[in-house]
């Protein structure tokens, strides 16, 4: 899909960090029972070291403000693990929310059905979402954001908002050497696998800091940019936007 406005504010924002080793669950070596036993990892690491809390933080008050049914699409969203406590948290504050867990990976798809999480599961390129413009109230990513360079995060971030009607909300991981120190001597300490001892430094390492991300959004309608406990960092764009017209049909990745 074209973005006219990309090369313009790309071309302004210096990337944010050296290139980085790539995260394993990324990539095609994996086979089902190492993928499951990443992504289980994972979601150990995000209940114990409070990774859920800032996406929690991020998403309800403005899901509570909102009428008592919404839909909810979350990309990269895995095994639907943190889409899954936004809804729990939404619940207890009287919000019905639908998930629409969009992953290019088929196999993080059916772990999370095998793991029961409850969202409407499609295979697709977060760039060129196979949904209708305001097919859903909020868009959602959780440490997704650090996958991808300016020119990539762009292209990303309108196709959120143009499947969104009331904004959307990206939550992802601040770099430095403390969380990055931190990252390498906790993950190994609450029972991770190799891959995810892999991937959690290599995450920090590819992590945006928030210069260059105010840098990338500064002619977006940013409601909220703001860092959050434990080293993240919260963005959330309000209404909708991108392109006018669904994206042509696309292929499974």
């Amino acid at each position: 899909m074209t973005v006219s406005h990309a090369p313009a504010r790309t071309r302004r924002v210096r990337e944010r960090r050296e290139p980085a080793e790539p995260e394993l669950l990324d990539g095609p070596g994996l086979t089902p029972e190492q993928t499951e036993r990443a992504l289980r990892g994972l979601e150990r690491v995000n209940r114990l070291l409070l990774g859920y809390r800032p996406v929690v933080a991020a998403a309800l008050p403005r899901l509570a403000a909102g009428p008592a049914a919404q839909r909810l699409v979350d990309l990269g969203t895995g095994s639907g693990d943190g889409a899954a406590r936004v809804a729990r948290a939404a619940a207890r504050r009287g919000v019905r929310l639908t998930v629409v867990g969009i992953d290019r990976k088929l196999g993080h798809l059916a772990v999370g059905r095998r793991l029961g999480r409850r969202q409407l599961r499609v295979v697709a390129d977060a760039a060129a979402l196979p949904l209708r413009a305001g097919a859903c109230d909020w868009s959602l990513s959780s440490l997704f954001f650090h996958h991808f360079d300016a020119a990539a995060n762009l292209r990303v971030l309108d196709e959120m908002r143009r499947v969104a009607t009331r904004g959307t909300i990206v939550v992802d991981l601040r770099p430095g050497r403390l969380p990055y120190g931190l990252a390498r001597l906790l993950i190994p300490l609450v029972g991770a696998c190799p891959v995810t001892r892999h991937d959690g430094p290599a995450s920090v390492a590819r992590a945006w800091p928030l210069d260059a991300l105010r840098r990338l959004t500064a002619e977006l309608p940013v409601a909220e940019l703001r860092r959050r406990f434990p080293f993240r960092w919260s963005l959330v764009l309000v209404g909708s936007g991108g392109l006018s017209q669904p994206p042509a049909p696309h292929t499974r990745p």
